[in-house]
């Protein structure tokens, strides 16, 4: 999954700032999940991310896509985070965690959770406190006993005060868009 937070936006502008098209609506998650099964087919399009999008209130937008990666692709996120802030976090199949903090074009904060001591961006330290304060330990300690997805929720409702909790995604009313990706 991947889910990113966008400030001070709307759903239209955030499919229009992606460069994407409306293709249907969902209502909750599990009709984004079975939207998305059912336009991949029997394989997944590498070139073109499907997302569902929602307006959260008080000026937040969420991207959620089922199995992407949109919200932590730099070449995407940056111009939409231009004047914004976009937090983000993505996990695979291939225990990939990782988590973005944008803010006005500048990747503040980059880090895959299960190598909490690798941080990267313009302030790779900013997140320490609020990092630890999730439970995810900061050296080199095993993190196999952290669940990392509920830490990356947690962290990103520090920095934004957005919960993105269980019954937001079962009630949200997506905006499903394709989005094409950039090669490379």
């Amino acid at each position: 999954h991947c889910v990113a937070l966008i400030s001070d936006t709307t759903s239209p502008q955030v499919i229009d700032a992606l460069g994407g098209r409306t293709v249907a609506q969902a209502p909750g998650i599990d009709a984004l999940m079975t939207g998305s099964f059912a336009h991949w087919g029997d394989t997944h399009d590498s070139e073109t991310a499907i997302i569902g999008v929602t307006d959260i209130g008080a000026g937040w937008a969420l991207i959620a896509e089922v199995n992407g990666y949109l919200g932590v692709t730099p070449e995407l996120i940056a111009p939409v985070s231009a004047g914004r802030t976009v937090v983000s976090h993505f996990r695979n199949v291939n225990a990939v965690y990782r988590f973005n903090w944008w803010r006005d074009g500048q990747l503040l904060t980059d880090l895959d959770l299960l190598f909490p001591a690798e941080r990267f961006g313009t302030e790779p330290d900013a997140l320490t406190a609020d990092i630890a304060g999730v439970g995810i330990p900061l050296d080199d300690e095993d993190v196999s006993s952290v669940d990392l997805s509920a830490a990356a929720f947690a962290l990103a409702e520090r920095i934004t005060g957005v919960a993105c909790t269980p019954e937001l995604f079962v009630r949200a009313a997506f905006t499903v868009a394709t989005v094409p990706m950039p090669r490379g």
